[in-house]
């Protein structure tokens, strides 16, 4: 491949940019760490977030790096049909917000973390598997994050420019920052994410507007060319998720109870219902924060699309990213949209935009690593402990969680191989503890004769989603044993596994009824 294919325009004068922003966000955990004096306000911040600053976190929360990548992924393959998944999380968006469905109800009982409300209502043990399962969903969830930031690294920055391998350097650049988001969180805890986050928001917006003013004024793209290319080369399901080929009904239904359960039970967006002031700035969270809810994935999507109209023009990068002809499936897409931005942004711009999208990678980061890590502390070892454990104690053994877990990303995160949909993967993950602790906190608030060995069965339920990422000797199986040809997708098994859940909670709920009923729920 001619080297002049992956050439962009980052400079020696963009690393500055980017380097002096990273050393700001570092200095940041430094001095919140003189702030924190309890161990409420080293995980929640102390519940005293106000309506901007929470929108701003909570955005800058879920639009990290990864986010941009997978939306670019799926957008580099399916173009606007991709978008349909923008439209679901603004939807959902409005309805948390404007209901306050369970986020109302969890701020009210000025929780810590969402696996705390189980004990409250159902007893310890639910509690203790619940930290457990989410957790191991969570870091799971996590494990393609930092491989998301070296592919982004790699080609929007013209390290791959010369053809050699630069997978070493890639490696020691994302474990450099790795290490520095465990730093500031380590110190700072949900001070640090929330100053960090705030600012992460402006610098990440900014970011994003210069990608799209570049996507829309460059030359060679522009939206008529771009709706043009995409209609020429890959026809209808570019544009229409139930087209032929598309996505379906079930990949939409999926995702929308993927995002409406994530939005109250997913730790590190519930954890903006538990940092806000009161139930009233958690419900303006989530509806003031619902048009970024549709950013987030909209705008990564039209830079793939971009991506997708420069690949079309040049038969070197084609030949590359569709070696079986355009029509047909994409391989490297993760590669796509950096390298395109990297391309069309021009040198300083470039600086600040790269600088922008790390600030993502690291305001995701800070966020998740500090929701798992309290949820060890809060809702597996203290329960498990004779002893009440002090503030003191909660923060260390906090501390050591973050390192532990970060510890782990370095290693799945790195050399784990890409699937070819992460999006579908970080769904499925999600959903083996979002699909059984959702509906334990639905049936849990608004059904009396929820019970506690319902909850627990529902929890333990939850684990079939794992089945999702074995797709292929699951559908081997089951074909030799149908004897017929099965091709079973992940996402079908994720939404099947909700209305799973469902039924064991009812059903166990109802055969074995708490020995003491409660008069009204928690």
């Amino acid at each position: 491949m001619p080297e002049q294919l992956f050439t962009t325009n980052f400079t020696t004068g963009d690393w500055w940019i980017v380097g002096l922003y990273l050393l700001a966000s570092l200095l940041v955990g430094v001095i919140a760490n003189k702030f924190i004096h309890s161990a409420s306000a080293y995980m929640i911040g102390g519940g005293a977030s106000g309506t901007s600053l929470n929108v701003a976190t909570y955005i800058g929360t879920g639009l990290g790096l990864v986010t941009l990548m997978y939306a670019s992924i799926d957008g580099f393959s399916n173009g606007f049909a991709y978008v349909t998944l923008a439209l679901v999380g603004l939807v959902v968006g409005i309805i948390l917000g404007r209901t306050g469905l369970v986020i109302e109800r969890l701020r009210e009982l000025n929780l810590m973390t969402i696996p705390e409300y189980f004990e409250q209502r159902f007893d310890r043990r639910t509690r203790v598997v619940g930290g457990i399962i989410c957790v191991v969903a969570g870091v799971l969830n996590m494990g393609l994050f930092p491989k998301m930031g070296a592919v982004f690294i790699t080609y929007a920055t013209g390290l791959a420019a010369d053809g050699a391998d630069h997978s070493s350097m890639v490696n020691l650049i994302t474990s450099l920052l790795i290490i520095m988001v465990l730093v500031y969180t380590v110190m700072g805890g949900m001070v640090s994410v929330i100053i960090t986050d705030y600012v992460q928001f402006v610098v990440l917006s900014i970011g994003m507007g210069l990608g799209l003013y570049f996507c829309f004024t460059h030359p060679d793209l522009g939206w008529g060319t771009m709706t043009e290319t995409l209609a020429v080369h890959r026809g209808e399901r570019m544009f229409n998720p139930l087209a032929e080929g598309g996505y379906g009904w079930t990949w939409i239904c999926f995702n929308f109870v993927v995002f409406l359960f994530a939005g109250f039970c997913w730790a590190p967006e519930a954890s903006r219902a538990l940092t806000a002031r009161n139930p009233e700035v958690a419900k303006r969270t989530f509806l003031l924060a619902a048009p970024g809810q549709f950013a987030r994935l909209g705008i990564p999507a039209l830079w793939a699309i971009a991506a997708f109209t420069l690949v079309a023009q040049s038969p070197g990068l084609t030949a590359y990213f569709f070696p079986n002809g355009i029509e047909n499936d994409a391989v490297n897409a993760a590669q796509a949209m950096p390298l395109a931005l990297g391309m069309i942004v021009p040198t300083g711009f470039l600086g600040l935009l790269v600088a922008g999208l790390l600030a993502a990678f690291m305001s995701t980061h800070d966020s998740y690593l500090l929701c798992w890590s309290s949820v060890i502390t809060r809702d597996v070892i203290s329960p498990l402990r004779k002893e009440k454990m002090s503030d003191k104690q909660q923060i260390r053994i906090t501390r050591i969680s973050i390192v532990c877990i970060g510890l782990f990303l370095l290693l799945w995160g790195i050399w784990y191989e890409l699937p070819p949909s992460v999006w579908t993967y970080m769904a499925v993950t999600g959903t083996i503890y979002l699909s059984g602790a959702g509906v334990v906190l639905l049936g849990g608030i608004y059904w009396k004769k929820g019970s506690s060995t319902g909850a627990l069965a529902t929890l333990l339920a939850g684990l079939v989603a794992v089945a999702g990422l074995f797709l292929e000797p699951l559908n081997e199986a089951l074909s030799g044993l149908l004897n017929m040809e099965v091709a079973i997708s992940s996402y079908q098994i994720g939404f099947f596994n909700y209305i799973f859940c469902a039924i064991v909670f009812v059903g166990v709920s109802l055969i074995f009824p708490d020995k003491v009923t409660k008069e009204e729920s928690v």
